[in-house]
């Protein structure tokens, strides 16, 4: 009677996390073990949650190794590789090696969550076994399950050569569903975004092809919302079911709606619910017991989402006891009034100025956390160390950190954001309203975890970065560039109320504008970092407008005190540049960076013609590949050709936080002789 689409795959306490990068650090046969078992108790633990819930459908596939999107790749070798991919090279499509380019990176519509883009169809093929193995491996514990897979139209509209190549995935698709069958009878679910967009004709002739010849037990699910558009293609498909009408959103994490009184009252009379379904919960928390902060009790995550389906499911079949009585009767929904500013003026866009100096090497803000900040860090959040001591650990490694920059030569120094955890959580810890989470980890894109606030109010900010910045003018005169995350990424990485978002926007755009006023006293480059600006727009493109002018006037706002000589800066990387270069051309600001060698560059051609400064990434951070000269000069060289040279800056990628000295040592030493030899040659 009930079931879930999909759920958190990360373990309770981040075991994949930690195990898969002991086992990249030495990879050794007992870290290799140890990373398989980890795998297997995480596949295992799904499985008998559901089974325990009495979930009608038992979901299988739903776990990924680093990345849902490459997990498909790899089964059907659309990396175009000519071995069997086993569990060790399937990173190396991610992360690279000497041998092989990692896959080109970007977001799965409008979330945070990240995906390799798939690229060739020429050798298409089944390729590994992982799915096969744990079919078999549960089925004979007697437990039959239902395969989750992404559905192949949406597969080819997030690859590079999309509707070209449908007659291969198709095949490729039939030969797995075969294979599968030939071992039992399974019922598979097809993961299907795509219906949540406007799609031409091409697109639902495909659809219809496909899934009208499927002669398998099996239902489509949207993941997002459908386009009302796409309702008359849905009738064309003799499909079992779809799973349209769902309980709850993706990324929300308040209590559900649907017990209050008017719809249990609903519930109980209505006799013909055969079937719940909550959402896709991939990207939610696991528990929120834990936790201890007081405003909890209006919230949810993926174990209390599912009691609340429980609950449902009990209120249909009138079988509620007292404890279920209880429980509704403390059932609590946030309904406090949020207070804004009414006194708005619209901030112009000011004239851009070039560079003055040609080809200016820096980075774009972090720099590594050593074992010491982060042991430090553990203490102090431990009550083992206090405020004083741990603030002085950080300004000794912010001090080196400044000596690092100036030895690589450096003209821009930032200070390494060494006090930040994460750039939303650091500012969410000094905004009144928001809370912070102890384990509400969700994955961004294959280890990489972030714990997203919950904003259910803004009030004033503390002091967020001031007494930093103010120790760093003291370290050095050369130039500082004082790193803010902006309203829209502050907003869009956290958990809040879709109805209230541009109100929330608003109220962080106002205490960003208030921090920059108070540094720009002493310091006259800002970087406000804004990566999430394209998921922040809806699925469906007819709302794009209004939201983008919305958006919009929020960033240009927290730039309403900067003095007209002062330079801004802002940050937007893994994002499709076609669909936000409009907002681009608007927001008030000099110098954008942006990540560009996974692309070869080809990302830029769209910026020839702006106003901007720009900064390419020269540098793949996410890599664990050290960048050799060759490859150093052929980037920016590459670089060059697409964009006109007094307009460039030179900088790796973002995240350099996620990499080690050892590997920026060299990889940095690179970039710079390379460019000091180029800067000779001009």
């Amino acid at each position: 009677m009930i079931s879930y689409i999909n759920s958190p795959n990360i373990g309770k306490y981040r075991e994949l996390k930690k195990y898969t990068e002991k086992y990249w650090k030495n990879e050794n046969i007992e870290n290799y073990k140890k990373f398989l078992m980890i795998i297997k108790k995480i596949k295992i633990e799904k499985i008998l949650f559901q089974t325990n819930n009495n979930f009608s459908n038992i979901i299988i596939g739903d776990f990924n190794y680093y990345d849902s999107i490459l997990d498909i790749s790899c089964l059907i070798n659309s990396v175009n590789y000519n071995k069997i991919i086993n569990k060790k090279e399937y990173f190396f499509f991610a992360r690279g090696n000497n041998n092989i380019v990692p896959g080109k990176m970007t977001k799965f519509f409008n979330t945070n969550y990240h995906y390799i883009i798939p690229n060739n169809y020429n050798n298409l093929r089944i390729n590994n076994n992982f799915i096969i193995k744990d079919l078999l491996f549960f089925l004979k514990i007697g437990i039959k399950t239902t395969i989750t897979l992404i559905g192949p139209i949406s597969y080819l509209l997030l690859s590079v050569n999309k509707i070209k190549n449908f007659k291969k995935l198709f095949e490729i698709y039939l030969l797995i569903i075969k294979k599968i069958n030939n071992i039992n009878n399974f019922k598979f679910q097809f993961e299907e975004p795509i219906l949540s967009l406007k799609i031409n004709n091409n697109w639902k002739k495909l659809f219809v092809l496909f899934y009208n010849n499927l002669k398998i037990d099996y239902c489509i699910n949207s993941i997002f919302e459908i386009n009302l558009k796409n309702n008359e293609l849905l009738k064309k498909i003799h499909f079992n079911n779809i799973l349209i009408n769902n309980i709850n959103d993706n990324n929300n994490i308040y209590i559900n709606n649907d017990l209050n009184k008017s719809n249990i009252l609903y519930l109980i009379k209505n006799k013909n619910i055969s079937k719940i379904f909550i959402k896709n919960c991939k990207l939610l928390p696991y528990n929120l017991n834990i936790e201890k902060f007081y405003n909890k009790k209006y919230l949810s995550f993926f174990f209390q989402k599912i009691n609340e389906i429980n609950l449902i499911k009990k209120i249909i079949l009138k079988k509620i006891n007292s404890y279920d009585l209880l429980y509704l009767n403390n059932y609590i929904l946030y309904k406090k009034k949020i207070k804004i500013e009414t006194n708005i003026k619209i901030i112009k866009k000011n004239n851009n100025i070039y560079n003055n100096k040609l080809l200016i090497n820096n980075t774009i803000g972090s720099f590594p956390q050593n074992k010491e900040i982060k042991i430090s860090r553990k203490q102090k959040k431990n009550f083992l160390l206090d405020k004083y001591e741990y603030n002085n650990i950080l300004k000794e490694n912010i001090y080196l950190c400044f000596l690092k920059q100036i030895k690589f030569n450096y003209k821009i120094l930032t200070h390494g954001e060494l006090e930040r955890t994460d750039m939303v959580e650091y500012f969410s810890e000094n905004i009144d309203g928001i809370n912070t989470t102890l384990n509400g980890w969700v994955q961004s894109y294959g280890t990489r975890y972030v714990k997203p606030p919950i904003i259910l109010n803004i009030n004033n900010s503390t002091n967020i970065t001031e007494n930093w910045f103010d120790f760093s003018k003291l370290i050095t005169k050369k130039k500082i560039k004082i790193i803010l995350t902006g309203p829209i990424t502050i907003l869009k990485w956290s958990f809040f109320n879709e109805k209230m978002k541009f109100f929330y926007c608003l109220k962080l755009s106002n205490l960003i504008n208030l921090e920059i006023l108070k540094l720009q006293k002493q310091f006259n480059i800002f970087q406000i970092d804004e990566p999430a600006i394209k998921e922040c727009l809806p699925i469906n493109k007819s709302f794009w407008k209004l939201e983008i002018n919305n958006f919009l006037f929020c960033f240009n706002n927290c730039t309403n005190f900067i003095k007209k000589n002062n330079e801004i800066h802002s940050h937007i990387c893994y994002s499709l540049f076609n669909d936000v270069i409009n907002f681009i051309k608007k927001i008030n600001i000099n110098t954008l960076t942006i990540e560009s060698s996974r692309e070869n560059f080809n990302n830029l051609i769209i910026f020839k013609k702006i106003n901007l400064n720009l900064g390419a990434g020269i540098y793949d951070v996410h890599s664990p590949i050290i960048i050799n000269k060759y490859n150093v000069k052929k980037n920016i060289y590459l670089f060059f050709k697409k964009i006109n040279p007094i307009k460039c800056l030179i900088n790796p990628d973002c995240g350099l936080k996620t990499r080690n000295w050892y590997e920026l040592k060299y990889s940095l030493t690179n970039i710079n002789k390379i460019l000091y030899s180029i800067k000779n040659n001009f």
